[in-house]
C-alpha cells in the first residue's frame, strides 16, 4: 500500500469517527435538563386536613448535600455503568414542586411571612435502571415555628417503570414520581399534621 492509499484511508477513517461523535454523545444522557412528568398517584385514601388548612406553610429551598449534586440516574444493564446527569439544579426541582403538590393536596403553601417555616435536605435523589427503572427520592424535613424546631423527619417516596432502555423520558418520568410519592407520604403523616397546629 503506497503512502497515497494510506493517507486516503487514514482520511476515510477521521471522516467515520467525526460522523460517528455526534451519535456517541447523543446516546449519553449527560447534562440533561430536569423535567417534571409524573405518572402515578398513589391511592392515599383521604388525607385529614382538620385544623391544618389555615396555617401558612413558608416553604424554604431545599439543600442538596449529596455528593454527586449532577447524577440522578444511572443505567446498570452493561458490564459498565451509563450514568445520567442533569444541567439543572436538583435542589431548585425538588423545591418548587414539593411546594406544588403540597398545595394540591389542599395546604397553604407561601414564599415568605408564613406561619410556619419547611426546609428540606435532599439525602436521596437517584434513578437506577437495570430490569426495570427504580426511583428513590429521600427529604429530610424541618418544620419551625417561630425559630423553634417542632418536627423532623424524613418524607421518602419510590416509584418503579418499565420502559425502553436508556431513554429520557423514562428517567424523568420515576424521579416525578418519587418525588411526588414523597409528598403523599409526608401529606398524611400524622407527626406532621400536629406540628403545624402546635401552639
Amino acid at each position: 500500500m503506497n503512502e497515497k492509499m494510506l493517507s486516503g484511508s487514514a482520511a476515510a477513517i477521521l471522516a467515520a469517527v467525526t460522523l460517528a461523535a455526534p451519535v456517541i454523545a447523543a446516546n449519553k444522557l449527560e447534562g440533561i435538563p430536569l423535567v417534571w412528568k409524573p405518572t402515578q398517584m398513589k391511592d392515599t385514601g383521604i388525607v385529614n386536613l382538620t385544623g391544618v388548612t389555615g396555617v401558612k406553610i413558608q416553604i424554604e429551598p431545599f439543600l442538596d448535600t449529596r455528593a454527586d449534586k449532577a447524577k440522578f440516574g444511572e443505567n446498570q444493564q452493561g458490564k459498565l455503568s451509563k450514568p445520567v446527569t442533569t444541567s439543572g439544579s436538583a435542589a431548585d426541582f425538588c423545591t418548587r414542586h414539593f411546594a406544588d403538590e403540597l398545595r394540591r393536596f389542599g395546604f397553604s403553601t407561601v414564599q415568605d411571612q408564613g406561619d410556619v417555616v419547611l426546609g428540606g435536605e435532599i439525602l436521596e435523589f437517584m434513578v437506577v435502571e437495570a430490569n426495570t427503572y427504580r426511583g428513590d427520592v429521600r427529604l429530610k424535613l424541618t418544620l419551625k415555628k417561630q425559630g423553634k424546631t417542632e418536627w423532623t423527619g424524613v418524607a421518602t417516596g419510590t416509584a418503579e417503570h418499565w420502559g425502553r432502555s436508556y431513554k429520557t423520558e423514562n428517567y424523568y418520568e420515576t424521579i416525578s414520581d418519587s418525588l411526588l410519592h414523597a409528598v403523599q407520604n409526608l401529606a398524611q403523616d400524622e407527626g406532621f399534621h400536629t406540628a403545624l397546629t402546635a401552639k
